[in-house]
Parts: C-alpha cells; structure tokens; sequence
C-alpha cells in the first residue's frame, strides 16, 4: 500500500473569525471590560506580565480557533452566558430515523449487556459485539454514501447518553469510533483513495479504529505532542514521511484495527513546497 493511503493532513487554511459576524446584543458581551483587582494601573502591569510568561499562540491553535462556528462557548468565555440566548437559539431535535435508531437498536444493544459481568470479563459477549458492528455504532458520524448512518452530532449524543445509563463501557466503545476515530476526518480531510479504502471498513466495522493522542510526556494536547515527531523526506525521488513517537492511554487499542497516530509534522528540506504544511497531522496505521 502506499503511503498516501496512511497519511492525510489538517494544517490547512481555514476562514478566521470575524466581529462582523456578531451583532447587537452578542456584540455587546465582547466589549465588557474585565477588572482583576479593580485598579486599572496595577490591573494593567499584571495584565502585561501575565502575556509576557504566556507562550505564544502556535500556528495550530491558530487554525482551530478560526474554524467551526462560535456558538454558547463564547458567551461562557466572554463572561455573560445567557441561558435566554442558549434556549431561544438552539433546538437540537432528533430525526425520526435518528429516534427509531435511539428506542430499538440501542434499546436491544443494552439488552445484551450486563455491566457487572462487562466488569469481571472485560469485555463484551461475542453477540454484542456482532450487533454493534451489524447495526453501524461504529459508524454513527459515517454518511450513508460510505456506508454509515449519517447521523447528527446531537444524535450521537443521545446515543452515548442513553448507553451511559446501562453500561459505560459500552459507552466508550462507541464513543471513540465517533469522535476520536479517523472518520470524521476523513470524510472531512481524507483523499479520494483514503475515503474509499477506510471508510466502509470504518463504517461495518471491520476496522475498529482508536486514536493515539497522549505520549509519556504530552497529554491530550494537540500542540504539544512532545516526542511524536514526523518529517518529511525524499528518498529516491518519492516523498514520505518518517515518523518517531511513543503513545499511552490509548482507548480500545487492544481490539483495534486502525491506530490513528497524532504526529507533529514538519519539513524542514521545503519538499512540501506548498502541497500541504507543517503543523498536526495524522496517521494511520492499519
């Protein structure tokens, strides 16, 4: 396989956040002035010292912070949430396929599970195991064009909800192929190559994916994974890359059969030259 399979990258150019986005009463929450011991000269010097011993931000919170849309986190940052605004604006509302979903498949799904033996067994019955992959759990955030159910972010949600409730294994065993799995990103990040290898395999359940994020000296930090180095290199006229990491803590490593790798990319010899940038990246390794 070649290596374009295994590498997609998402350091790329995303619209920044604007003010012009923001009217009226939410443009007045971001311009409430923030006192610290309520005298501006010393609140000023503290304020000074306090951005000089910050590091700076790095090119990837940059991007992160410039993507996606700014919802109820920002009125919760800016220091005047408004559960007013919160109810008025957001109406999360479930399909009726999404609903159907949530009072059978997950209702048998927590019929066959019994957390106290999950516990002493560590793991699940053969038979649940089946009906997850059977039923798509594994690939709830999937569109259906790769096979997946296609279901909202607010779907998801419920699901896990509901699984919390009977079994929290359970929970995290289908939380990770939702959320921390290559899946999403690939559907929003992969090539075509990619998207048509991984993503039925993703979706069925063939390849249960985990994702390896913290190193023995980084945690879930995405900016700073110390010692998960990847560079790019040429060898005999074809570009790779060259990785270097250690992982932890990596949620159902043991029965996975995709490891998405976070790495800090770089290309310090310019081979990239404007196809791509450093910055985080991912791989994946089957």
């Amino acid at each position: 396989m070649s290596t374009s399979r295994y590498y997609f990258h998402l350091a790329r150019p995303l619209p920044s956040f604007s003010l012009s986005r923001i009217h009226g009463e939410q443009r007045h929450n971001l311009k409430q002035s923030r006192m610290i011991l309520g005298i501006p000269a010393i609140d000023k010097r503290i304020y000074r010292w306090a951005k000089s011993v910050m590091p700076p931000i790095s090119k990837t919170e940059q991007i992160a912070l410039g993507c996606g849309t700014i919802g109820f986190d920002r009125d919760i940052f800016s220091g005047s949430p408004s559960l007013k605004h919160l109810v008025e604006t957001y109406k999360p509302k479930l399909s009726l396929e999404e609903t159907l979903f949530l009072e059978n498949q997950v209702n048998k799904l927590c019929s066959l599970l019994n957390d106290h033996q999950v516990s002493l067994k560590k793991d699940f019955p053969k038979e649940a195991w089946d009906y997850m992959r059977d039923e798509r759990f594994f690939g709830m955030k999937i569109p259906k064009e790769w096979g997946g159910l296609g279901f909202s972010t607010h779907a998801v949600s419920s699901v896990l909800a509901k699984l919390a409730t009977h079994c929290f294994d359970a929970n995290a065993t289908v939380a990770v192929p939702n959320s921390l799995g290559p899946g999403e990103l690939l559907v929003r990040y992969g090539t075509k190559e990619q998207k048509e290898y991984f993503l039925p395999r993703l979706a069925d359940g063939t390849l249960i994916p985990c994702f390896g994020l913290t190193g023995p000296h980084s945690g879930s930090d995405a900016t700073s994974l110390i010692g998960s180095y990847c560079i790019v290199e040429e060898r005999e006229g074809e570009i790779g890359v060259r990785a270097t990491f250690k992982k932890r803590y990596i949620t159902l490593a043991p029965v996975a059969g995709v490891v998405g790798l976070g790495l800090n990319l770089t290309d310090p010899h310019g081979l990239l030259r404007g196809v791509g940038s450093e910055g985080f990246s991912v791989a994946l390794l089957e």
